[in-house]
């Protein structure tokens, strides 16, 4: 009983199946008759049905495309009546690449009936629709002029000029490019400006990118924007030379060359300037004696121009300079031997040579110390004489003997003096010096402590000590 019952529900289900199947092709068939009579309104009705319920694709597909051309056909009778609205509605419905070509025309007659309303707002919108959304319109670069025209006149400078890019770069030989060339002279000064004000701010990389785009259009302003975009890469060049960026400042000077030859005089000032500065820094550290650290400085010019003759120069003055410190410390080394030996005479002139090769405060120094010491182990009384004689260029001297001749003055003969007396004093090469005047009234005992081979005075009591501040 129940497979009898399966058995029925079987059929049953075929039965449907086939109806179904039936139903649905005819349908379609309805349609496509009334689409082959030329009957379109109801036959997109019919395939509009047909869609609803039929789960064949292939037969959908076929269907779809029919349908699309009822749609077209109607675009068509709407477009003979110069219905363009109904006829941009019906191929719109059509979406097909040939509906879309027949778009653009129903847009293009909107947007002239719009333009003779004054109705400059829904003009704009009819063009941009072209453009945007039906790309392979012949009207294109028509649009585009008529647009660049319309933006002109409304201020709109940066939807002119990209624009007159698209028309530029894509319809080249096209007549309306030529006829469009006019009004981007009528906006390059803008974009000029504009350029300037960048470059204030210091938004060199901005700047060049819209001279790049500008330069490569044809206008009256060409040889200008090139010679423009020199000199952004000349202020991008001493950007990066002020940050260090020797290599990456002088490939923007070569191409501010490239752009503008007349730049190449004041790209060479630039750098024997910037030259000359890192010369004069290595010629302080010279004469700071800091001469590792001045060739340093002066390599860098080699960074700006290879084999910079100053530099060279400089370098090789300052090698020189160093191999005769090296020899100068060679010549103290053996004086310092001979002064131990006591061989005065002979570290005397290898210190005199040494002082030649570098005359520093030290081997000054030690010059006049050893000249003393050969003075002192000549004659110690005699040169401590003529020390004290000529300490403060003789002026100690001036006024004991100005004081000796006022005393004279007063009490004639009966004053007594000494005369320069020097007595060995405790340490070597250390001496008293005294110089006495005796008269009726008062005695002056002048007394010094010498050190023969500094030539130090000392003052050894308070009447000595008044005549040297004196």
């Amino acid at each position: 009983m129940k497979k009898k019952n399966i058995f029925y529900k079987v059929i049953i289900l075929l039965v449907i199946i086939i109806a179904t199947g039936c139903t649905t092709d005819k349908r379609y068939e309805i349609a496509k008759n009334l689409y082959l009579q030329s009957n379109y309104v109801p036959a997109i009705e019919h395939y509009d049905n047909f869609y609803q319920k039929t789960k064949d694709g292939a037969l959908a597909t076929k269907a779809e495309l029919e349908r699309s051309e009822c749609y077209y056909q109607l675009g068509l009778y709407a477009f003979a009546k110069n219905n363009w609205k109904l006829a941009n509605n019906l191929f719109y419905l059509a979406n097909s690449l040939k509906a879309d070509e027949k778009m653009d025309n129903c847009y293009y007659e909107l947007s002239q009936i719009a333009m003779k309303e004054n109705d400059v707002e829904t003009v704009l919108e009819h063009y941009k629709y072209i453009i945007t959304y039906l790309t392979t319109s012949e009207l294109i670069p028509e649009i585009l002029y008529k647009r660049i025209k319309i933006c002109v006149d409304l201020d709109d400078k940066q939807q002119a000029f990209d624009d007159y890019y698209i028309l530029w770069n894509e319809f080249p030989e096209n007549d309306y490019t030529k006829k469009a060339e006019p009004f981007i002279d009528r906006l390059l000064p803008f974009y000029i400006e504009e350029i300037i004000a960048l470059q204030h701010t210091g938004d060199y990389e901005t700047s060049l990118e819209i001279l790049i785009n500008l330069s490569l259009l044809p206008s009256s302003y060409k040889k200008l924007l090139i010679e423009e975009i020199g000199n952004v890469y000349l202020l991008m060049g001493d950007r990066e030379m002020d940050n260090v960026n020797y290599s990456e400042g002088l490939e923007f000077y070569q191409r501010a060359i490239n752009y503008d030859s007349k730049q190449e005089p004041f790209v060479n000032d630039k750098l024997e300037n910037l030259c000359r500065e890192f010369i004069a820094q290595g010629d302080t550290l010279v004469a700071a004696d800091h001469l590792d650290e001045a060739i340093e400085v002066y390599e860098k010019t080699f960074l700006i121009i290879p084999d910079c003759p100053d530099a060279v120069s400089s370098i090789e003055k300052v090698k020189i300079i160093k191999q005769n410190y090296i020899t100068a410390q060679e010549l103290i080394d053996q004086a310092l031997i001979l002064e131990k030996e006591k061989k005065y005479l002979e570290a005397l002139k290898l210190f005199k040579q040494s002082a030649s090769l570098r005359n520093t405060a030290w081997v000054r120094e030690k010059v006049f110390q050893t000249q003393n010491i050969i003075e002192a182990e000549n004659n110690p009384i005699e040169f401590a004489k003529f020390v004290i004689q000529n300490y403060k260029n003789g002026k100690v001297a001036e006024k004991i003997y100005a004081l000796e001749n006022d005393m004279i003055a007063i009490h004639g003969d009966f004053v007594r003096t000494s005369g320069w007396k020097v007595l060995y004093s405790f340490g070597k090469y250390k001496y008293e010096v005294r110089y006495d005047i005796l008269t009726p009234e008062n005695n002056y005992y002048f007394i010094w402590r010498l050190d023969l081979i500094t030539r130090e005075v000392s003052p050894l009591n308070k009447v000595t000590e008044a005549i040297l501040e004196n």
